[in-house]
């Protein structure tokens, strides 16, 4: 083992107790490799100074969860733990993850607002559906609501209340603080690509008392759970590169 990998392997150990076995693969396999993802999570993960370890952990872990990453879930869960993470906490998180995800689905409506203007009738909005619009324009900060909702508005008023009900409920968090709630879902937001939402959640979170240096942070987590995306589904490669059988 050289000494890069030492030093990985004795941070491992001391930040989750073992070392990841995508770890190991690496070093197996091409030690400069090994290397640069141990310089990446310092660099962008580990490393970084402006917000709290632990909720460096619970970030990760958000955008480990909404991208499907099984593994690397379980090791931000294992570090979250060890660095504190209750277990409402981590349940939070989960909340978190699931609105950011059901959000998502609504940024394609901007895209499709024609069509559905051709078959749903009336664009007329009643007075109770234009007074729920102002509200979340201004709980959000925004002189107008998201056009996703706008437009969802015209599509289903009971969807509409639908997503109220469910972003009241999952963004409510059993322990987090309110503003890192919104830090975690714009980290997500960001690593799925919904640009509506990422500003939506990243303006309430600076009206909740939030500092750009943390986002910064979060950016960077958010880049590297989201690359690792590409070593953690081709574990299975990796393994069968390992093996007897394999190795060439």
């Amino acid at each position: 083992m050289t000494d890069n990998l030492k030093k990985i392997d004795s941070f491992a150990k001391d930040a989750i107790g073992e070392t990841p076995e995508l770890v190991e693969i690496l070093g197996i396999l091409n030690p400069e490799l090994s290397d640069e993802q141990f310089r990446e999570n310092m660099a962008l993960y580990l490393g970084r100074k402006s917000i709290p370890k632990k909720m460096l952990a619970l970030v990760a872990l958000g955008v480990a969860i909404a991208n499907g990453q099984k593994d690397s879930s379980k090791v931000h869960f294992e570090l979250a733990r060890n660095l504190g993470a209750t277990d409402n906490e981590i349940l939070d998180v989960i909340k978190i993850g699931k609105m950011a995800l059901m959000s998502s689905t609504l940024s394609a409506l901007k895209s499709t607002a024609s069509i559905f203007a051709l078959h749903s009738g009336s664009d007329a909005q009643s007075s109770e559906v234009e007074n729920i619009l102002k509200n979340i324009a201004k709980t959000n900060g925004f002189e107008n609501p998201p056009e996703n909702l706008e437009i969802l508005s015209k599509i289903s008023f009971d969807l509409l209340n639908e997503h109220i009900r469910e972003k009241t409920f999952l963004l409510s968090p059993f322990e987090i603080e309110k503003k890192y709630v919104f830090l975690i879902a714009y980290g997500i937001s960001i690593s799925i690509r919904d640009s509506d939402c990422a500003s939506v959640y990243l303006n309430a979170y600076f009206n909740s008392g939030g500092k750009i240096d943390e986002v910064v942070d979060t950016i960077a987590v958010s880049r590297f759970i989201t690359g690792n995306k590409a070593l953690t589904s081709s574990i299975d490669i990796l393994k069968m590169m390992v093996s007897p059988r394999g190795r060439k």
